[in-house]
Order: structure tokens, then C-alpha cells, then sequence
């Protein structure tokens, strides 16, 4: 029987020990009902979390008791302690997160020696991020120097402005094809460009965009510039996201970054490449259908003139129609 997506996520580390979920809202993945030794961080609590989705109109029956709020602080300061951790797991968080630098600085501080952080992380090519351009080394570096607290108001719009959906979803196959539409109007980037510029009110949104080999290569450059003592200990490619699990005691391997470069660019290219087929087959179909419909309008005109040369009043009226064409040559 083939698993379901948290029993692949499990099976990606040791699920032993203490852990902590980061931002399972309504859909933990290490729940303590089914037994984990777990801690959930949230932005909200479990209350807050149960009316946030039910009007959403989404099932909020596995909502947890939430045992620490984010509030803006770093997790260690929330939490108040390091080296508490056998495990981590954060399921589509990390795209969220202004300064991920500081994101798996934290995450390092809050694991105990050779723990693990598992993160699940969305492929921009099977998501409504597919038009936009993958995340850089330079721009994470550049968010992390400037301490960045709130995605910035370039991000802001960036995420409203390129978002497309495919066949009404914001998420898709791979393989999927259909065509490709704005989730919103310009004008609404516009206007959240402008509320972020002029507020400090949190908009949550993509702050980064990932195909797999973008993720590996950010984290590698991260870790070889000793910006943090996490490592890549497994990867895991799956249809729509990849698993990622990371960790001090991962070996000391050097990935070859240029490699990984052409890759992303490559896994990238992918993503436009099928969007730009996809835009040519549909207009193919259309012209199809305008030629069979301009046939379809000529047989029609053909049948109808048949049907007249071939009715009796046509017949009747074919010495009046030769009169009528001597005198026209006769005066002209």
C-alpha cells in the first residue's frame, strides 16, 4: 500500500525523542494524538487557529493545543531554551520566513547535538509561485544583513502579481496542464505594495521561491560559508514539494554548486517551458476550432445556395434573371 504524505515525511527521519512542530495550523503532521512527544509553535493559539479555518470552511477537528505563540522574537526567545530538541519539523514554513538565515540558526539552537530539522517545501513548479523567478544565495544573504522582520513591500507584491492558479488550483501535479490564470488582479499587488510601504503591519507571503536544486544549493552555500552548522542528511524529491532533512551530524560533503546552478535553472526552465506549451496548444485548439467553425459557415452558405438554384421558384424565374442580364450588357 502506497504511504500517505506524513507517513513519507516520517519515514524521512528518527521520530524517537522530544520534538517540536513549527506551524502545523490545522493539519499537524506529528500530532499528539497519535503519540508523538511533541511541542507545537504557532502564531496563534488553538482557539484562534479553530475560528481562523472554520471560516475558511476547512476541517479544524485536528487542531492541538498550541504550547508556544510567535510573537516576533526569535523561537529561542519564545521557547526560552536550547538543545531541547530531538527533532523539528516545520511543513511549508520556511518559504514564510523573512530572515531564513535566522530561521535555521534558530532551528540549530533549539535541537540537541546531531538532531534533526525535517522540512517539507513547496516546488515552485507545481504552485501558484510558477512565474516567479527562484530565490537567490545574494538575496538571502541580503535579508539576513538587513535583519529583515516582515516580507518587504517588493516581496509583497511579487507574490500577488506573478500568483497564477491552473484549473482553479493554487497547487498542482507536475504533470498537470491546464491552463494557467491570475489568482488576483494587478491592481490588488499595487495596493498591498502601498500598505506595505506604509505600514509595519505583517503581510504574510512567499518570501522565497524553490525548485529542489535552488533549496540545496542555498543551504550548502549557508553551511560552506559557515553561516550555519546545518547540513544536508537526506532529500527527498516528491510531486509538488521535497523533504529536506538537515542536521549538524549530516556528513562534511561539499555539493558542486555550479552543478546545482544549472540545475535549478534547468528545474526552472522546466516550470516556463510547460506553461509556454501549454499556452501553444491552446491556441492551436482555438484555431482549430475557428477554422472548423469558418468550414462549418462556408458548407452551410454552399447547402443553402444549392438549395435555392435547386428549388421552382429558382427555375420559374430563370427567363426574368436572362432578361435582366441582356439588358444590363445591352446599356453598358
Amino acid at each position: 500500500m502506497a504511504k500517505g504524505r506524513s507517513d513519507r515525511l516520517r519515514s524521512t527521519f528518527n521520530v524517537a525523542g522530544k520534538g517540536l512542530e513549527i506551524g502545523p495550523s490545522h493539519s499537524p503532521l506529528m500530532p499528539k494524538a497519535a503519540g508523538f512527544d511533541v511541542e507545537i509553535l504557532d502564531y496563534l493559539d488553538a482557539e484562534g487557529l479553530r475560528e481562523k479555518y472554520a471560516r475558511a470552511g476547512l476541517d479544524v477537528s485536528a487542531v492541538e493545543e498550541v504550547d508556544f505563540i510567535g510573537d516576533g522574537r526569535s523561537m529561542t526567545e519564545v521557547i526560552g531554551t536550547h538543545a531541547r530538541y530531538d527533532w523539528i519539523v516545520a511543513s511549508h514554513v520556511i518559504e514564510h520566513v523573512p530572515d531564513l538565515v535566522s530561521f535555521l540558526t534558530d532551528c540549530e539552537a533549539l535541537l540537541k547535538p546531531g538532531g534533526s530539522l525535517v522540512l517539507a517545501v513547496p516546488d515552485k513548479r507545481c504552485c501558484f509561485d510558477i512565474l516567479r523567478p527562484i530565490s537567490t544565495v545574494g538575496q538571502v544573504l541580503q535579508a539576513h544583513v538587513d535583519g529583515r522582520k516582515r516580507p518587504s513591500p517588493g516581496i509583497v507584491f511579487d507574490d500577488v502579481a506573478y500568483a497564477r492558479k491552473r484549473d482553479g488550483h493554487i497547487g498542482w501535479s507536475l504533470a498537470d496542464r491546464g491552463e494557467l490564470k491570475e489568482v488576483r488582479p494587478a491592481k490588488d499587488a499595487w495596493t498591498l505594495f502601498e500598505q506595505a510601504r506604509r505600514s509595519d503591519a505583517y503581510i504574510d507571503m512567499h518570501c522565497w521561491v524553490f525548485v529542489p536544486s535552488s533549496f540545496r544549493l542555498i543551504v550548502d552555500a549557508l553551511a560552506t560559508f559557515g553561516l550555519i552548522g546545518l547540513r544536508e542528511l537526506s532529500f527527498q524529491v516528491n510531486d509538488g514539494e521535497f523533504f529536506v532533512v538537515l542536521s549538524t551530524s549530516a556528513p562534511l560533503t561539499t555539493l558542486d554548486i555550479g552543478a546545482l546552478a544549472l540545475a535549478a535553472v534547468a528545474e526552472e526552465r522546466e516550470a516556463l517551458v510547460l506553461a509556454e506549451t501549454e499556452s501553444l496548444r491552446r491556441d492551436l485548439e482555438a484555431t482549430r476550432a475557428e477554422l472548423s467553425a469558418a468550414l462549418q459557415r462556408q458548407a452551410t452558405e454552399a447547402q443553402r445556395i444549392a438549395d435555392i438554384t435547386a428549388s421552382t421558384s429558382w427555375r420559374l424565374t430563370a427567363p426574368l434573371r436572362a432578361a435582366k442580364n441582356l439588358v444590363a450588357k445591352t446599356f453598358h
